[in-house]
């Protein structure tokens, strides 16, 4: 592995196996093109399921992600947002499949919360660990070597946790976006209180929406 990461910035690939690896426990393997330029992903997802009938779905998709600033000592977070569907964002099918992806800084690992359209009804499943894969897998490709993507620049763009995102995920109405930012502002809390007024409202809105 290269230790100059800079080179990966522009596009490159990374993938990531995300499951809870219980038996019968649904896996989804997320393979995306980042876009640094754009702060943009794109890529395919499939979610399979050992159940009867077994559970394969194939998605196409599309998203965007941002650096988030966490207190010090703890370093940043990166948050991937995306949906997906059968063609694409030009196509006309209807979405099938969500994900709020947060890794930690150099692109290896992070949890994820995300949904699918089973062809009957929505299924959450949340809190889920990621795992970058070593090799990115196609029908188009061979195996793939894989590298992380570049760490958090230090001059780079960053967004407060407790700032802009929090109003935006309340804004949308979003309970899986919501959850996810209350999730991350709570392993702050001890140690910064300015959080706490910020997580409250976030809160108040889950639980006004049921969550």
């Amino acid at each position: 592995m290269s230790g100059n990461t800079q080179a990966l910035e522009g596009l490159f690939p990374v993938s990531y196996i995300i499951t809870t690896g219980a038996p019968g426990a649904q896996t989804l393997q997320l393979n995306l093109l980042v876009n640094s330029a754009g702060e943009t992903v794109a890529g395919t997802a499939r979610v399979t399921q050992a159940t009867n009938p077994p559970l394969d779905l194939h998605s196409d998709v599309w998203g965007q992600y941002t650096y988030l600033t966490i207190m010090p000592p703890s370093e940043g977070r990166i948050l991937i947002t995306a949906q997906g569907n059968q063609g694409g964002p030009h196509s006309n099918s209807a979405a099938n499949f969500k994900i709020h992806l947060v890794l930690e800084h150099n692109w290896k690992k992070g949890v994820a919360n995300y949904s699918y359209f089973n062809g009957q009804q929505w299924v959450e499943v949340e809190n889920v660990p990621a795992k970058l894969n070593e090799k990115l897998q196609s029908r188009r490709y061979p195996e793939i070597p894989l590298e992380p993507g570049p760490v958090i620049p230090s001059g780079g763009r960053v967004i407060p946790l407790y700032g802009v995102p929090i109003q935006s995920a309340i804004a949308s109405g979003d309970l899986t976006h919501m959850k996810t930012l209350a999730s991350l502002a709570q392993q702050q809390l001890d140690s910064k209180p300015q959080l706490e007024s910020a997580l409250a409202e976030l809160k108040a809105e889950i639980s006004k929406l049921g969550g």
